[in-house]
């Protein structure tokens, strides 16, 4: 169940009443009714708590919007708000709304100042020129916590819930911006639409029994140095297991660099190849990668290899588009249990969700992303 986050909104009310009298003795006295042509100032400030237990401040008019966390654009959108809020983010999150259907659909995200952060460091000074009234980050990194806080900037610190549950993850943010901006009833559509998705994959896989189930496994970061696949705790596994899959790297505590020694034991029967890394199907298919033989592998041989698509974000972490990953994941694991038309299900939910009519052409973009969804990720990768 989707874990609901509280709020207290607290009201500050300053008058201002130009009233006075005199009584016997010199007293003062202020009628509580306040005279004709008098101005009355009134201010609103809500409390919120953020994902690290920390009561927040929120100013009133939230007019200028920094968000460090590489995902958040995309999940800003779903809220309704106006994007040219956001004038600072991550250079990864900016560098795939540029490669990506993002940047057609919200232009205006392509302004964003990214020099105030590098990698996990914020730079303070340059953060403040950009005068936000509000910064959104990744709330494990104690120093930025410390940072913001010295600051003096409202800042929301986000996480990662349930041990890489992107739904539960997904909801949980949007429902902290829907608190910040007052979308609540918006954000509950897309988080019931997302419940009501997963309900209905695990209806249907629940009835694959454990022995049939396809064995699958996620290339995290993959280069001719590395394969770095995830385990139990991150969003790989997550995605594999709920469209009724087994992560066959199920046993690695988040992520571990595996040789191929340890994938041909495993031998997967379908790859996902996840948009932070270059690495595409063809390298493997056609083995290009140095020092790496994948010709033997199941998933290679029978053509089952898949690059995860970049939508509003890269869709491997929690992104605006949970619900379009896990029917995706869904129908690669399982083709002849799901029926989805994937083209339609993406142009129906951009257009129900973020009010864009996706072209043709733009739904392609979306479902067989590029080796340069991968760019400005660097060592980063996705946060947990």
């Amino acid at each position: 169940m989707i874990r609901r986050l509280g709020v207290v909104v607290a009201t500050s009310i300053v008058a201002f009443l130009m009233l006075t009298g005199c009584q016997a003795g010199g007293q003062k006295t202020v009628d509580n009714k306040a005279p004709e042509n008098t101005e009355v100032e009134v201010s609103s400030e809500k409390i919120v708590v953020d994902q690290n237990g920390t009561e927040v401040l929120v100013p009133e008019n939230v007019d200028k919007l920094v968000m460090s966390a590489l995902p958040l654009p995309s999940i800003y959108a779903l809220t309704g708000e106006p994007l040219d809020k956001v004038v600072g983010m991550h250079p990864g999150a900016k560098s795939a709304i540029e490669s990506s259907i993002m940047g057609k659909m919200y232009p205006e995200l392509l302004d964003a100042s990214t020099g105030f952060v590098e990698g996990t460091d914020i730079n303070i000074e340059e953060l403040l020129k950009l005068n936000p009234d509000l910064v959104f980050y990744w709330g494990p990194y104690s120093n930025q916590t410390q940072q913001l806080k010295e600051s003096g900037i409202p800042s929301i610190g986000v996480k990662t819930q349930g041990g890489g549950d992107a739904l539960l993850t997904l909801a949980s943010w949007l429902e902290i911006m829907g608190q910040v901006f007052d979308k609540e009833s918006e954000v509950q559509n897309v988080i019931k639409y997302g419940e009501n998705t997963l309900n209905e994959i695990s209806q249907k896989v629940s009835n694959i029994e454990d022995d049939e189930k396809v064995n699958s496994l996620f290339l995290f970061k993959h280069s001719s140095q590395e394969i770095i696949v995830p385990g139990k705790g991150h969003y790989g596994d997550w995605w594999i297991t709920e469209a009724g899959g087994k992560n066959v790297a199920g046993e690695i505590d988040v992520t571990k660099n595996v040789n191929m020694e340890q994938i041909y034991k495993w031998n997967p029967q379908v790859i996902f190849i996840t948009s932070f890394t270059s690495t595409m199907p063809e390298d493997l298919y056609e083995n290009r990668i140095e020092g790496q033989d994948w010709s033997g592998v199941d998933a290679v041989i029978n053509k089952r290899v898949y690059k995860v698509p970049v939508g509003v974000y890269r869709w491997y972490p929690p992104s605006g588009d949970v619900a379009l990953m896990m029917k995706w994941m869904a129908k690669s694991q399982y083709p002849e249990v799901f029926d989805y038309d994937m083209k339609e299900e993406v142009k129906s939910y951009y257009n129900e969700f973020y009010g864009y009519d996706l072209l043709e052409e733009e739904i392609d973009s979306i479902l067989n992303s590029s080796q340069d969804s991968a760019k400005g990720t660097g060592g980063l990768g996705v946060q947990k």
